[in-house]
């Protein structure tokens, strides 16, 4: 009966919250239509290049003192080749063999997405799915100095493996902004423009070591047992309202969307055979940065992605963000 109370209460807010988003969207928003140019009917042929990469830091009380430990996973280069024609959209990405950070310090981390993205009528679908496996504690030695010094300073966990999946939706109220046109590729704007947005997100995310602490032996506190946690996991829901910008100038073009909402979260971590449940609400911010140079037959952009995760209990603090960056270019045959 307490956490009926407790989600009854919780989901009230994020309704009233909710209601409040649409309201203020549809009064201050302006329902003109922007102007672009479209490239649907060409065929383009596009590469990118760039790298992904998944950070995380856990903040849990030991012995009495409030610690944050930040843990890195080796980052790769990955390099992409697809085309767009129409409604037909396919890309093939693969692995650039070899490690940016030096594999003494970080290990091999080994990665895994799959997703994909589509529009219907005035509403941007994204589906992804991240898997990361192998991190490093970083600076282990100021926690253990009989097996750490500063010239190998880093605690390696193969078995660390962090999780992803998540659909999100993004509704432009402006008629024709659209995130085709923000990404530069198959449609461009003609000038400024701008909009009030709203964003619809599902997530299901976690940290396990299979089925082993989470934390090394040096970190484990009898005093807090959820720093024996051999996972930690969430699955929530909610709306973000946020602002489009986009600027053009003589083909040089910069875009830029942001966001802040609430979502509804159902969090739990486990511990040998107990797991505890709890429902809360957590924060959510929408960040997306892209840019470049953008010609009717040619175009070169980069691109920034950064998809913030935390789950928050008493004594421990899980936030995760992961983020790509690519440099894209691309060609659009049947252009003058």
């Amino acid at each position: 009966m307490k956490h009926f109370l407790v989600f009854f209460k919780v989901y009230n807010y994020l309704i009233i919250t909710s209601l409040f988003s649409f309201v203020s969207f549809f009064i201050f928003s302006q329902k003109d239509t922007v102007s672009l140019t479209s490239y649907r009917n060409n065929l383009i042929i596009c590469n990118d290049l760039g790298f992904n990469t998944a950070p995380f830091d856990l903040r849990i009380v030991h012995n009495h003192i409030s610690k944050n430990l930040k843990f890195r996973n080796n980052v790769h280069d990955f390099y992409g080749v697809g085309c767009n024609y129409k409604i037909f959209s396919v890309r093939f990405g693969v692995q650039i063999p070899g490690s940016i950070k030096p594999t003494k310090s970080y290990g091999y981390s080994k990665y895994f997405h799959f997703g994909f993205d589509f529009t219907y009528k005035k509403v941007f679908f994204d589906v992804d799915f991240y898997r990361y496996q192998g991190y490093a504690l970083i600076n282990a030695y100021k926690y253990d100095s009989n097996n750490f010094s500063q010239e190998l300073p880093n605690d390696i966990m193969n078995g660390l493996t962090t999780k992803s999946f998540s659909i999100n939706m993004w509704y432009f109220h402006k008629k024709n902004f659209t995130m085709s046109a923000l990404r530069g590729k198959t449609a461009v704007f003609n000038k400024l423009a701008y909009t009030w947005y709203l964003k619809s997100t599902i997530n299901s995310f976690g940290l396990t070591d299979n089925d082993t602490p989470i934390l090394p032996n040096y970190l484990i506190d009898l005093n807090n047992t959820k720093t024996s946690a051999s996972s930690i996991r969430a699955f929530d829901i909610g709306i973000v309202p946020g602002f489009a910008f986009v600027y053009v100038k003589n083909h040089w073009n910069c875009s830029i969307l942001s966001g802040y909402g609430l979502v509804i979260q159902e969090k739990s971590y486990h511990i040998t055979q107990t797991s505890r449940n709890f429902i809360g609400l957590a924060s959510r911010f929408d960040i997306r940065v892209m840019g470049g140079y953008n010609t009717p037959s040619w175009f070169l952009m980069l691109h920034t992605d950064f998809d913030n995760k935390s789950i928050q209990f008493t004594g421990l603090k899980y936030a995760q963000t992961y983020f790509n960056i690519r440099l894209v270019g691309g060609y659009r045959f049947g252009t003058k």
